[in-house]
């Protein structure tokens, strides 16, 4: 075996490259598209850094699954156990108690780091709400610690009952788990980013490269080569993945491979790539990774709250900076004391325990308390409710990817049992619609059938791959069951326009006229429902917000100009289809708007979105009142 030395530079510089990437991303996306495979780069560098360790061990007999999490403890736990109550204090003065009680359940699945299967269950990465989950990022130290719970073990019995062909097992170990991972990157987007089975073959290669053996004799030439095409892999992948890559699979492999080659090169001595990334200022942020790592995504996710948007690429620079400050506190007065120290095994387990104890307790007691509603003014409660003004059925009656509705199965709105005359179909924008319209329709002794399923417009032929590849299908189904069901006369057509690519903007308008043309095909009215004016921010977290510190709610909302800029195409589209179809126009804007304002709160209906980008059942009545005659 070769000699193990105990501190790499060029790892160092690397580590800087992951944190940096991941904050980039994080703070604004269009600087680094790709920034947030740095994670994979941590996942190379820990398999690799954690199973050299423990291979010295069991070669010097030394080897303790206890000695190996005391490890663990003294490295992970402090620094994260204090950005927790920071967290927990902060949160107590900024989030309403919807957000505050989520809050406490994933600091208590962080604690135990199963926080990955939280946010799995919660939300998609990189949706608007995601955005502002101020633990989201902890998953990847989920993902970590899970993978650590059986690989020490079994690396050991590999070690003594299999030493000659431990490089083998692993490898073939890496290659199912890969395969694995483009399966699910495939076939479940978010899981597969979330959940360690479909993560874990980046942490492999770590491992798989610490077993590779490697020559001290390895030419400067080679290694110089080596390093650089792995930094030319990394630089690729920040700049040519993106949120829309289908991700991990395939692609995670060109950011993985990239750091276990500029790792394989300086193994065996200093690299050419490895003595550019180890200049000072770059292991400096290596050094303080960690910490940069969990304080600066509660930074940003904080101001978003704050401000209900992204902030500006200053005051997001500003936020990076005090996020750079918090972390070389948090190195220099948290994580190193601890490291140096002695601790005896004995005394880091009950401090540890302590420590999740404490935090445990606290999260349970916000979580049972509901998110602490008495720090907020009756008023501003009553706002903060609205982000339950919703469609409460959305569970048994809208469709997702892992949840497709039969058209057999399709909810029906208003007078019970009485069979729907009406459809409305498309995607979330009409859950809302739907139940504010069962009502109207209720009292006419009517009925109305959801037909609604997440990013699936209904445009014949169209789906937004990844996300959704079973769209395409749902849609050519529900236009044959619509055309067969002579009880259902009128469709209303809903789409979220802005969660659409733009590259994908023809492709989705011609679906569109292809469903209304198969529709007026078979007899039905077909209703064109005109985007709504969403605010693409938390309506009612901010309404809640304002209420309480007695500002107007009045002046918060969107400016008819630029929501009939933003959604100028689809507006154009529909005009002129509706001139060439007869198909009927509804516009909510009509009903929504009022001047040049299109608010966000109205004093009679109360909050007019339940989220950012979803208009509240409350909105969709108002919007209803603007309904065509005769419909």
């Amino acid at each position: 075996m070769t000699s193990i030395r105990d501190f790499r530079t060029d790892i160092q510089g690397l580590r800087g490259i992951a944190v940096l990437s991941v904050v980039a991303f994080h703070a604004n996306e269009k600087l680094l598209p790709g920034g947030f495979v740095g994670v994979d780069i941590f996942f190379v560098i820990s398999g690799f850094l954690i199973t050299r360790i423990l291979l010295r061990d069991l070669a010097h007999g030394e080897m303790t699954i206890a000695g190996f999490y005391q490890r663990r403890v003294q490295r992970l736990f402090p620094a994260l156990f204090v950005m927790l109550v920071a967290v927990l204090l902060a949160a107590a003065l900024l989030l309403s108690p919807r957000d505050y009680s989520e809050l406490a359940r994933t600091a208590l699945s962080t604690v135990f780091f199963v926080s990955n299967f939280d946010f799995y269950l919660l939300s998609g990465y990189f949706d608007g709400v995601a955005a502002e989950k101020p633990l989201l990022h902890t998953w990847s130290l989920a993902v970590e610690e899970q993978f650590y719970i059986l690989f020490p073990l079994l690396l050991a019995l590999l070690f003594k009952h299999a030493r000659r062909r431990l490089l083998a097992i692993v490898a073939f170990g890496a290659l199912v788990l890969f395969a694995v991972s483009v399966w699910g990157a495939n076939e479940h987007r978010t899981a597969a980013f979330f959940l360690t089975p479909f993560r874990a073959f980046a942490l492999a290669i770590g491992a798989l490269l610490a077993l590779t053996p490697i020559s001290e004799q390895m030419p400067r030439s080679v290694r110089a080569a080596t390093s650089l095409a792995g930094l030319a892999l990394i630089s690729a992948s920040f700049f040519l993945i993106s949120r829309t890559t289908v991700f991990p699979g395939f692609a995670a492999l060109a950011p993985c491979l990239g750091a276990a080659l500029v790792i394989f090169a300086g193994s065996g001595g200093q690299s050419l790539g490895g003595r550019a990334i180890s200049f000072p200022a770059l292991t400096f942020f290596g050094a303080i990774s960690y910490s940069l790592y969990l304080w600066h995504w509660p930074i940003l996710a904080f101001a978003r709250h704050f401000l209900g948007r992204a902030p500006e690429p200053w005051p997001a620079a500003l936020l990076v900076g005090v996020a750079i400050v918090a972390a070389a506190a948090s190195w220099r007065f948290v994580e190193q004391p601890v490291l140096r120290s002695s601790m005896s095994r004995t005394r880091a387990f009950g401090l540890a325990g302590a420590a999740m104890a404490l935090v445990s307790l606290a999260a349970l007691g916000i979580r049972s308390a509901e998110g602490l509603p008495g720090r907020f003014t009756p008023a501003a409660q009553a706002l903060f409710s609205a982000a339950g003004d919703y469609n409460h059925h959305r569970h048994l009656c809208h469709s997702d990817i892992d949840r497709p509705i039969a058209y057999a199965q399709n909810c029906v709105f208003g007078k019970p049992h009485a069979p729907p005359t009406i459809a409305v179909w498309g995607d979330s924008a009409g859950a809302e619609l739907v139940v504010a319209l069962g009502e109207m329709l209720g009292a006419r002794g009517q009925a109305v059938m959801q037909i609604t399923s997440s990013a699936c417009p209904p445009a014949l032929d169209y789906q937004m791959l990844p996300g959704r590849p079973d769209c395409a299908a749902h849609n050519s189904a529900t236009v044959e069951n619509l055309v067969r069901d002579t009880q259902v006369r009128t469709v209303l057509l809903t789409i979220n326009y802005q969660r659409y690519p733009t590259e994908d903007r023809l492709r989705l308008f011609a679906g569109l006229e292809r469903t209304v043309a198969a529709l007026q095909a078979s007899g039905k009215t077909v209703v064109l429902v005109y985007p709504f004016p969403n605010p693409w921010f938390d309506t009612p977290d901010l309404l809640g917000r304002r209420a309480q510190r007695g500002e107007p709610l009045n002046t918060l909302g969107v400016s008819f100009a630029s929501y009939a800029r933003d959604n100028a195409p689809i507006i154009t589209f529909f005009d002129a289809l509706s001139v060439r179809t007869g198909a009927t126009s509804f516009r909510p804007t009509d009903g929504l708007c009022t001047g040049e304002v299109c608010p966000a709160h109205h004093p009679e209906y109360g909050a007019l979105y339940w989220d950012g980008n979803h208009i509240s059942v409350s909105g969709a009545r108002l919007a209803l009142t603007q309904l065509p005659a005769g419909l």
